[in-house]
């Protein structure tokens, strides 16, 4: 029976991206900036994750501009990894919702790294038998939290579905809800899935637009305050503060890189020096900044820690040749 809580439609969100070029330049090499710069965005925090910008300062005077080289033999962590897993689910064809459940039960027991707390819970109710979204709707019944572990794994969907605007907004949402049933968290999926979908297509997403059309659509009007927020300087958004980890905290990032006028690692560095969930926030960023600037934009320097390179370089080819 389908759950009327998941969202499948946003008419609105559709036609933004319906009229963007279908078949821009630079293509590839900005699908592979996307998972690329996920996986850049990720490592890149991970040293300071859970920090406050003022701790980081006091131990980065000059930002954190490095990732440690040790990573690209050290298993992939959480963001960059369910990301993965998602992306070979819709390759794999079928009930890819089903399959990216059953991975992510695989991918704990092989792996683990750095799991969330509610994709830890929903996992748990995975392996007693309960089928998606059902667990995960159990899981947010009990704690009523948005926290942002659907956001920060999405953007495979962007390359599958950036040429198919109705399939992007039912997937996004569907995939998010394997772990992450709030609608809030939803909703984040849809926008920042379609913001990377008109970036792959060298349109810079209107901000006020895409959040009118959410609403429009049914998004919570929690969603238009939240991303209206976003101003000028990454140092205004409370990214340390007690709410670390939401999905709207996470998506206000991913705002401020698609605006920011900075280049990929002078926006990057910046996005995790501000401190909180310093990885998700990097991840995100990191694929938005990479779906703006392609992989010729990411320092080779970062490019040389990543795990598993070849391996990402395939899945966002492969996403892309598989777009309806």
């Amino acid at each position: 029976m389908t759950d009327p809580t998941i969202i499948t439609d946003a008419p609105n969100l559709v036609a933004l991206l319906s009229t963007a070029d279908q078949s821009p330049s630079g293509l590839v090499d900005r699908a592979r900036g996307v998972i690329l710069g996920l996986a850049a965005g990720n490592l890149l925090g991970l040293p300071v994750e859970g920090d406050p910008s003022d701790f980081i300062a006091d131990q980065y005077p000059d930002g954190v501009t490095e990732i440690d080289s040790a990573e690209q033999f050290r298993p992939m962590d959480d963001d960059l990894a369910q990301a993965v897993e998602l992306g070979e689910a819709l390759l794999g064809g079928g009930d890819y919702v089903a399959d990216f459940a059953q991975r992510l039960v695989r991918w704990r027991r092989e792996n683990g790294r750095g799991i969330g707390n509610t994709t830890n819970a929903v996992i748990n109710l995975l392996e007693q038998g309960h089928q998606p979204p059902e667990a995960a709707r159990r899981i947010y019944a009990r704690n009523q939290i948005a926290p942002n572990g659907g956001l920060m794994r999405c953007a495979p969907i962007a390359l599958a579905r950036h040429s198919n605007p109705a399939l992007l907004v039912k997937d996004s949402a569907a995939t998010c809800a394997v772990t992450h049933y709030a609608p809030t968290c939803q909703w984040s999926c849809i926008i920042l899935n379609t913001a990377i979908a008109l970036l792959l297509k060298g349109v810079t997403p209107s901000v006020k637009e895409l959040a009118e059309a959410a609403v429009a659509d049914g998004a919570p009007a929690e969603v238009r305050e939240w991303m209206m927020a976003v101003g000028d300087d990454i140092g205004d958004l409370p990214l340390d503060d007690g709410l670390i980890g939401h999905t709207l905290l996470c998506l206000q990032a991913g705002i401020w890189a698609w605006q920011t006028p900075l280049n990929f690692e002078d926006a990057l560095a910046p996005v995790v020096s501000a401190g909180g969930d310093t990885d998700t926030n990097g991840a995100v960023a990191g694929a938005v900044l990479g779906a703006r600037y392609g992989t010729a934009a990411i320092p080779q320097r970062w490019l040389n820690c990543l795990p598993q390179r070849e391996r990402l370089e395939s899945l966002a080819d492969d996403l892309l040749a598989a777009a309806p």
